[in-house]
């Protein structure tokens, strides 16, 4: 039978893995034009799809939502405490490290996101060096 203060620990694996998971998706996301066009000769079509994929609203929707899943799935658990005894307990580096680590994706997302919003940086300047080159 575990005790009742390590069955409240939030895992710090599983909050590394749903921070890993947001970025993957992220990549993933940024990526699949360039597949696409690896694998169709239709010029325009490619061109279709990355000013649709590209556009800012998009961008800022999935980033909006891969905050606010790392937000309730990873920081908060990490953030805070299980019980008001935890808050005694030594801190531990691991916990510490990954909720480091999701606080530099938040500030780093939400700075994309107002240079975005502000008209300081546009969605194609993001892009213009992974889109694969239509000849």
């Amino acid at each position: 039978m575990q005790s009742s203060s390590s069955s409240h620990l939030p895992s710090v694996g599983r909050s590394l893995g749903i921070l890993i998971g947001a970025l993957a998706l992220l990549w993933t996301w940024q990526q699949f034009p360039s597949w696409y066009a690896l694998g169709h000769d239709d010029a325009t079509a490619v061109q279709r799809l990355q000013s649709y994929w590209f556009q800012p609203l998009l961008l800022g929707v999935v980033l909006a939502l891969a905050n606010l899943g790392v937000l309730r799935w990873s920081t908060l658990p990490l953030a805070l405490p299980s019980s008001p005894g935890s808050l005694l307990d030594p801190p531990r580096w691991q916990q510490n490290l990954v909720f480091w680590a999701c606080v530099a994706f938040h500030v780093a997302s939400l700075l994309g996101l107002l240079l975005l919003g502000s008209g300081w940086v546009n969605a194609e300047q993001l892009w213009a060096t992974t889109r694969p080159t239509l000849s």
